[in-house]
């Protein structure tokens, strides 16, 4: 007996594909669990007009989504099914070939597994084409702890996901459905499952063919900012490495860069979607800052993930990425933001303060923005390069010269260093700061006490002194 579980939300467009393809399986044996969850729209009307004519349908109704305090039965299916039979889940907007029963369990039962997967392909919700899919060459069976260590990476994909498999009771017991620990994520849960369901599978196997499909729809869960998403990116990078460690005893250092491949992956699609959140700048910001100056960030970023792709020039760009990204907000930025903002710059240069303080970052971002994202990115040439272009202004404050002082003198620009000495004696006069370019000014005549720069600013000086006493 398989028993088939199938919740809804609002699906009236996709629903039936989804509950026919299981309804036609040539495997017949089976009982299908299908709840509205809390829809708005035809979906319980189709749920029940299908209960009408199939008695294998087992309707339930939640009066609200995502209530696991109604429906007991739905939500605890798992957990109370037979060891001998089997567990499957489809999405509301997926479907199965024909045969997919029939064939997962035969591929079962000649290899003796408790828990299989096969091939999916993906088609888009709109034109309903097919775009690309993951199947493997040729399928493949995990028996023991070395193979989960050497074939982990190239079946990874299919421990993401709870749908395209078929569980036996007994693998299908150790899920989290109703009462889930405190650690559970807010968002990647199937995965979570998966790993519960793998760790107790002695036998495990995937499937080399396309037996089920899957909806690419702009309206998925993972296109939609979720409360603490960013905290479950860590918690699934931290489960894939005790899944390893309780299968394998060891995480080789293969399978670490993979997963930081994966986290890294993950950090992109979860920046994505919170920048396009409706949060607030500031609510950004702190995201940002959480998962950026997170330990697995730093370790991953100092990674060698070469092999896979992932260079020091793929990692400068990301950085990049969020650089602008933080810069094009700064005018909305409080000085909590501001306070995150850098702590982000220096995680990708621990020396960032000492070119540009707190109190400083505001007006460089504003005025400056290029240059807080070259000494971000610790392209000092470009950061002196930029400054160049823009100390010629009338109204350029101390700090920038010196800034410019700094990044000459930290490349070995003599005559650079020399030139913004000059400026900066200049800027101080023509802002009133007498006793400051005196200063200066008295320590460059000795050292070039014949140079007409100095010559002319020491004329200036004399004549602003002269017009203040």
């Amino acid at each position: 007996m398989i028993y088939i579980r199938t919740f809804a939300y609002n699906a009236e467009k996709t629903l039936k594909r989804a509950v026919e393809s299981v309804l036609n399986q040539t495997y017949r044996d089976f009982k299908y669990y299908i709840l509205d969850n809390g829809s708005t729209d035809g979906t319980r009307n189709i749920i029940r007009n299908f209960a009408k004519c199939d008695k294998r349908i087992i309707p339930f109704y939640s009066s609200k989504n995502h209530d696991h305090t109604e429906n007991l039965d739905f939500w605890n299916l798992p957990k109370n099914i037979p060891e001998n039979s089997f567990f499957c889940v489809i999405d509301a907007d997926d479907f199965y070939e024909t045969s997919f029963f029939e064939e997962m369990l035969c591929f079962m039962e000649e290899n003796q597994l408790e828990m299989a997967a096969c091939g999916t392909e993906f088609f888009e919700e709109e034109s309903g084409c097919a775009v690309g899919g993951r199947i493997l060459a040729e399928s493949l069976i995990i028996d023991q702890p070395e193979k989960w260590n050497l074939f982990f990476s190239k079946m990874y994909w299919n421990l993401r996901q709870v749908w395209g498999k078929l569980y036996s009771g007994k693998v299908a017991a150790a899920r989290y459905d109703v009462e889930k620990p405190e650690w559970f994520p807010s968002y990647g849960g199937d995965t979570i499952n998966v790993f519960q369901s793998a760790a107790v599978a002695k036998r495990f196997g995937i499937y080399a063919k396309k037996l089920h499909h899957y909806c690419l729809s702009a309206k998925s869960v993972s296109h939609k900012w979720m409360d603490e998403r960013e905290t479950a990116d860590v918690i699934l990078y931290e489960k894939a490495i005790e899944f390893l460690e309780q299968k394998c005893g060891i995480v080789s250092d293969q399978n670490r860069i993979f997963l930081y491949l994966v986290y890294w992956s993950a950090l992109h699609d979860t920046i994505n979607v919170l920048v396009c959140s409706q949060l607030s700048p500031e609510k950004q910001v702190t995201v940002m800052c959480n998962m950026i100056c997170h330990d697995i960030t730093k370790q991953m970023f100092a990674s060698d993930m070469s092999a896979w792709g992932i260079g020091e020039k793929e990692k400068r760009c990301f950085q990049r990425e969020i650089i602008h990204w933080l810069n094009k907000h700064a005018r909305e930025y409080s000085e909590k933001s501001l306070d995150r903002a850098k702590e982000i710059y220096l995680q990708f240069n621990p020396n960032f303060s000492q070119f540009i303080s707190k109190g400083q970052l505001l007006w460089y971002l504003r005025r400056m923005p290029q240059v807080v994202e070259t000494l971000a990115l610790c392209e000092y040439e470009n950061a002196l390069d930029f400054l160049e272009g823009v100390l010629a202004g009338e109204d350029v404050l101390p700090f920038a010269v010196q800034l410019a002082q700094s990044l000459a003198a930290l490349l070995q620009r003599q005559e650079a260093y020399v030139l913004y000495e000059k400026l900066y004696i200049g800027v101080l006069i023509r802002q009133g700061d007498l006793q400051s370019a005196e200063a200066e000014l008295a320590e460059w005549e000795q050292i070039l006490p014949e140079d007409d720069t100095l010559v002319r600013l020491r004329r200036q000086l004399e004549e602003k002194k002269g017009r203040n006493r």
